[in-house]
C-alpha cells in the first residue's frame, strides 16, 4: 500500500513538472555580456570575479563550461572583430576577416621536397 501512494506521488509530480521553467543555466540571460567578455580576451577566472561581484556568483569552471557549450571559436572572433571595428576611426581600412585555422579552402603549410 505504501509503495502504491509513493508512485503515485511521484506520478503526478512528473506529470506536473514544466521543463520551460526550469532554466539549465543561470548564466543564459548573460549570454551577450561573456561574449563580450570572451572577445576581449577576458578569462573564466576574470569572467567568474566580475559575475560575483555583481550578485551572481559563478565559479571559473561553470563559466568555461557555458563558454564551450555556447559558443565556437568563430563567434568569439566574428565579436572581436565587431568591437574592433568600433573603435576603429572613420576611413579606416577595414579589417581582414580572421579564418580560424582549418578552415574549408585555406591552404595548409607546405611540405617540403627534397627531389634533387
Amino acid at each position: 500500500m505504501e509503495n502504491e501512494t509513493l508512485h503515485a506521488r511521484l506520478m503526478e509530480d512528473a506529470r506536473r513538472y514544466d521543463p520551460a521553467e526550469h532554466n539549465r543555466s543561470l548564466l543564459v540571460p548573460f549570454k551577450d555580456v561573456i561574449l563580450l567578455c570572451r572577445a576581449k580576451f577576458m578569462s573564466y577566472e576574470q569572467i567568474a570575479a566580475t559575475l560575483t561581484r555583481h550578485g551572481l556568483r559563478s565559479s571559473p569552471a561553470s563559466v568555461g563550461v557555458f563558454c564551450r557549450r555556447h559558443y565556437t571559436k568563430a563567434d568569439i572572433l566574428r565579436e572581436r572583430q565587431r568591437v574592433e571595428a568600433g573603435r576603429k576611426p572613420a576611413g579606416a581600412a577595414p579589417l581582414a576577416p580572421i579564418i580560424p585555422p582549418g578552415a574549408p579552402g585555406k591552404r595548409g603549410p607546405r611540405i617540403a621536397r627534397d627531389n634533387y
